[in-house]
């Protein structure tokens, strides 16, 4: 163990998840409001973080082998979880395993597959009166023509099982399903080992127009819910619509609709712990939910929230696992400022250099390159394809008065250092 900290009578806090980037402000939230010990988890000695107190030794996405090496744990030393929080995506059924066997408070297994599983969703939101897109299910190029013909063009395929813009593609006509299909395959095959996915999972939906893009990140705690935030997504267009940033606070923030609409989608999948990230598109007064993930938003949106707001939603987080809370919290609802995350991508090539930044603005708050040199750079299909991040804040209490201004300046400065940052020789070239 890396410290002298003692655990909470026999018990310790989990945390499944946070030893990625910007994801790590949950493990400072779980050391700072849980008075005992706070473990990790990694498969081998190369994933260890040393912020934890002690990391126990499983592969986080595997349910059975996370559980076994809870157990093992237990019988060595005495020692058992408190709760189990996830932190991302691929944790959630880990992390009910694992609780339900000592008997913690967790998410419903049907909570659970309707929140994984994006066909079960859209049927539980159609239920709810919750709007959505309509879809169908496929698994071959045959059946998506079959689906396609109940459909209105165009359409979104995308993988029923998993998130971050993987195998995402817009279809125009029955003459390009083809190629949609083979790209949405491809992608989700490329990750199935990592994540024990099947192949034959997909679905296809009917394409909603919209101008913009949000997500709610709501906390759920028992029969009650409050909405922390509403953020602004900026994405590429099609045919991947790909995540290239994230914004605190929404030009939707005050919208009524939108927080309810983000609400009513939780109220449908039934969760009732933790905070749950809620994808909306947004055309005027028109609403449509894309899908909800039962577990904090990715891409730095919490350390946007706490950056703005003044607060720690992993703390909440926290305390919605380990049922601490009589009632839920007031929500801080004025900002100090504006603040926006924008990841960097290299043009289409190899990347011969990567150079530093000699000067950089009072809003730019960090630069973290994930590329290095002799890195090919891919198109910008999804997550998987980022070269960098870069964080921006604007403090004051004005500042957040137009976000679409704001997005306008940090995509401006994440362009100039991405040109500052990367050498490559591109295809073609």
């Amino acid at each position: 163990m890396f410290n002298l900290r003692k655990a909470n009578g026999d018990r310790y806090l989990l945390v499944l998840g946070a030893d990625i980037l910007l994801r790590e402000r949950a493990i400072v939230s779980a050391l700072r409001s849980y008075p005992g010990q706070v473990f990790g988890m990694a498969p081998s000695p190369d994933g260890l973080n040393r912020f934890f107190d002690e990391v126990l030794r499983a592969d986080y996405y595997d349910a059975k082998a996370a559980l076994a090496a809870v157990e093992r744990f237990e019988r060595e030393t005495g020692l058992r979880p408190a709760a189990v929080v996830p932190i991302i995506e691929m944790t959630v059924h880990v992390s009910v395993a694992i609780a339900r066997h000592y008997g913690l408070p967790c998410l419903t297994d049907e909570a659970v597959g309707l929140s994984r599983d994006k066909h079960t969703m859209k049927a539980a939101f159609e239920a709810a009166g919750v709007p959505t897109a309509r879809h169908r299910t496929f698994g071959t190029l045959p059946e998506l023509r079959e689906a396609a013909g109940e459909l209105n063009f165009p359409l979104v395929l995308k993988p029923r099982d998993f998130a971050g813009n993987t195998g995402t593609i817009k279809v125009g006509s029955p003459d390009e399903l083809p190629a949609a299909f083979e790209h949405c395959r491809a992608e989700l095959l490329a990750i199935a080992p990592l994540y024990d996915f099947s192949d034959g999972r997909f679905q296809a939906e009917e394409f909603v127009s919209s101008t913009h893009e949000v997500s709610v990140e709501v906390l759920n705690y028992r029969d009650e819910r409050a909405v922390l935030a509403v953020t602004d997504k900026a994405k590429l267009p099609a045919p991947h619509f790909t995540e290239i940033g994230q914004l605190v606070p929404s030009r939707e923030t005050h919208n009524p609709a939108v927080r309810e609409l983000g609400v009513k989608a939780c109220e449908a999948l039934g969760i009732t712990r933790g905070i749950a990230h809620v994808e909306i598109l947004v055309d005027g007064d028109d609403l449509s939910v894309v899908e909800v993930a039962a577990r904090p938003g990715g891409d730095g949106i919490m350390d946007l929230i706490d950056r703005v707001y003044g607060f720690s939603p992993y703390d909440l987080h926290y305390a919605s696992y380990l049922d601490t809370m009589d009632e839920l919290p007031e929500i801080p609802r004025e900002p100090a400022g504006i603040g926006a995350i924008r990841f960097l991508k290299a043009p289409v090539g190899t990347i011969t250099g990567v150079g530093t930044v000699e000067e950089f603005t009072d809003e730019e708050l960090a630069l973290y390159v994930t590329a290095k040199e002799g890195d090919r750079s891919q198109p910008a299909s999804s997550y998987l394809t980022r070269d960098g991040v870069m964080e921006f804040f604007r403090s004051g209490a004005g500042a957040a008065g137009d976000p679409v201004a704001f997005s306008a300046a940090v995509d401006a400065l994440a362009a100039t250092r991405t040109g500052e940052v990367f050498t490559v020789v591109e295809d073609g070239r």
